[in-house]
């Protein structure tokens, strides 16, 4: 089975030759057939310049350099979008994980599993354990995946689900989570966590766990639509409840007709503005949810994105 590697970079030219390196002696011991894909996300340093030098040096190494530092998100999906092996493996380029894992997750990957997570021992300590901890247990919360270490760089896939899999943002944080759309069988193992020897991580900072508690809110509106998008549609949404809003406010209306034949005022009462504009809101609730068809049609169509996977096809 061919497996493809994709390994983003961003400013690591002192850890990049490490890591082809041992992938390359990897692959000779085990008698893999590997397709490494690195992927230079505006590094600031030389990271292209070795990327270049491998990549003609050895077929097997395909490099990718983009036009500016467009985040962890980007550079997988700049990957996903070339790979061409059987099974598509997420590497980062550090080497915080030992490389024989890659083995491992490939074994788990023939066992029959879909995804493939690595769960780094002694990765966190302290505060930054409890915040982790926290998070891990809202994000199961909301998806259903019980999964320890969600930022591990090392992660494996089946083909099918990276052809299917659009990252966009930074949704490379709940990759687990979104993977639930297509159901795959899914499992995590410990792996050995080792201090970087050289650079620092360019994918960390103080300002992450805002961003990660405004990402929860588009994981769980995604979560709840994506799986079974037909489900929930935007007609029967907005639909439903325009059309009771709108409802009662024709009630109201009918009302306020009655008394207003049998004599009684109504202009100046508080029920005639509230019934006016329940219809008023109930009508623009209706309109919107029969956009939002449109829109929703107008995605699927245009992107040609199937509302479900094929794991296998016979003739």
């Amino acid at each position: 089975m061919k497996t493809s590697i994709i390994i983003p970079c961003y400013n690591e030219e002192k850890n990049i030759n490490r890591t082809f390196d041992g992938l390359l002696d990897l692959a000779k011991q085990e008698k893999l057939d590997l397709e490494i894909i690195a992927v230079n996300d505006g590094s600031k340093d030389k990271t292209w310049e070795v990327m270049k030098s491998y990549s003609k040096d050895h077929a097997n190494i395909v490099g990718i350099n983009q036009m500016g530092n467009f985040g962890q998100s980007c550079a997988y999906q700049a990957g996903f979008d070339v790979a061409t092996g059987d099974y598509v493996l997420v590497l980062s380029a550090d080497l915080e994980i030992p490389l024989e894992n890659v083995t491992k997750v490939i074994a788990k990957l023939n066992e029959g599993y879909d995804f493939v997570n690595t769960n780094r021992q002694g990765r966190w300590g302290g505060q930054k354990a409890a915040k982790s901890g926290m998070a891990n247990k809202l994000i199961t919360k909301i998806s259903g995946v019980d999964m320890k270490d969600r930022g591990s760089g090392l992660k494996g896939f089946r083909k099918v689900l990276t052809d299917n899999l659009k990252l966009y943002g930074e949704m490379h944080r709940f990759i687990p989570d979104y993977l639930t759309v297509f159901s795959p069988k899914m499992t995590e193992f410990e792996v050995e966590f080792n201090d970087r020897d050289f650079g620092v991580s360019a994918y960390k900072g103080n300002k992450r766990t805002i961003k990660v508690l405004l990402d929860l809110m588009t994981l769980a509106f995604m979560l709840k639509f994506a799986k079974k998008p037909f489900m929930a549609m935007p007609g029967r949404l907005f639909g439903v409840t325009g059309g009771i809003v709108a409802g009662i406010g024709f009630i109201l209306t009918a009302y306020l007709v009655v008394i207003r034949i049998l004599g009684q005022a109504i202009a100046n009462r508080p029920l005639f503005t509230i019934a006016i504009l329940m219809i008023i809101i109930g009508i623009q609730m209706i309109s919107t949810g029969l956009i939002g068809e449109l829109l929703m049609r107008t995605y699927f169509e245009s992107s040609g994105r199937k509302t479900y996977v094929v794991r296998e096809r016979v003739n």
